[in-house]
């Protein structure tokens, strides 16, 4: 186990855990809680003793988003802090279970967008990119048009419209709501049930899943890297954090 930065890793048999514990700032990201993450996730996707990941927060939350400390320190060019983890996410190639509770905001969201099974409790969910003066980012302007189409895409990603649990199902981020007493506990039956199936043939799936758009979606998220890192630059951007 390890246990640094807010993000307690570990493994039991054959599903590693990370676990997103800063309670306090309701779970928000910091630059060491993203490489931490990342840092799980490279590491694991060629350990054959891991066969699954759990990735959930607290009760109260899953992740509040980027925190806005690190936003308001960052310089120019400076590479984002969110990176590393977004992509190790897009190439994972063993499944990725979700267990969500309490708020899921910004990143909160577009995380869960590369999970690959999500089950949450009662929470608001929220991609307030825009309100920063900032743009959708991880792969969110290609993946929430196809899950939920145009029109509630915009709603969530230009007028930035908080959502509940039931609208995530219906947009397809979220498989399926519990109670939050019982939600981290479904998540892990059903991390346990797919370390059960043939392996190869459960990442074969996931691939082909993703084959498709895999290509497309990393250079939508290296784009969307740039566009975001210059746009908080912006006296748009800086105006919009300071109102926070």
């Amino acid at each position: 186990m390890t246990s640094s930065g807010n993000i307690v890793i570990r493994q039991e048999h054959e599903i590693l855990h990370i676990s997103i514990e800063r309670p306090n700032k309701k779970n928000a990201l910091s630059r060491l809680m993203y490489a931490e993450m990342a840092n799980a996730f490279k590491n694991s996707a060629s350990d054959d003793s891991v066969k699954v990941v759990l990735v959930h927060g607290t009760q109260d939350a899953f992740t509040a988003g980027n925190d806005l400390n690190d936003f308001n320190s960052r310089h120019a060019n400076e590479p984002s802090p969110a990176a590393d983890l977004l992509f190790a996410l897009h190439q994972y190639p063993k499944p990725i279970v979700g267990a969500v509770s309490g708020v899921a905001i910004g990143i909160g969201v577009t995380m869960l967008l590369h999970f690959d099974l999500v089950y949450a409790s009662e929470t608001l969910f929220k991609m307030p990119f825009v309100d920063l003066g900032a743009c959708p980012e991880g792969g969110s302007s290609l993946l929430i048009p196809q899950l939920a189409g145009h029109r509630k895409a915009a709603e969530v990603l230009m007028l930035g419209e908080a959502f509940d649990t039931q609208t995530a199902i219906e947009m397809g981020i979220v498989n399926q709501q519990l109670d939050v007493s019982e939600v981290l506990d479904f998540a892990l039956d059903k991390a346990k049930a797919l370390t059960q199936k043939p392996q190869n043939a459960l990442r074969v799936t996931k691939k082909l899943l993703k084959a498709s758009q895999h290509t497309q979606l990393k250079n939508i998220i290296g784009n969307e890297l740039m566009i975001f890192g210059e746009l908080l630059q912006s006296e748009e951007s800086q105006a919009a954090r300071n109102k926070k």
